[in-house]
């Protein structure tokens, strides 16, 4: 779900943020979990572990504004199911190492 005039759309507690990759969130990315090309292989072939996509989802909401617990945001994903959450973060990945 990506919108190249506004960005990745992503669905937390009823509302929907959109998240633009800007550097800075680019520079964390890679910080926390490695390179966006790797991460961006591993979510594609299914390769990924639950803890990557809460913490590319935590901190794609932080540079949206939202401030949640991590622990809580893991359990409330699990809860939901991870399907909308993995989609999101494809799709925000996708654009901002191919701006597709």
């Amino acid at each position: 779900m990506f919108d190249t005039k506004t960005g990745a759309k992503l669905r937390f507690k009823g509302k929907i943020y959109t998240i633009n990759p800007d550097f800075k969130l680019m520079r964390e990315i890679e910080h926390e979990l490695g390179s966006l090309a790797k991460l961006q292989e591993r979510f594609s072939q299914m390769s990924w572990e639950i803890s990557d996509l809460v913490t590319l989802t935590h901190m794609m909401l932080q540079s949206a504004g939202e401030t949640v617990d991590y622990l809580h945001l893991g359990n409330l994903m699990l809860k939901e199911g991870l399907r909308c959450y993995l989609s999101s973060a494809q799709s925000f990945l996708q654009h901002a190492l191919y701006a597709e």
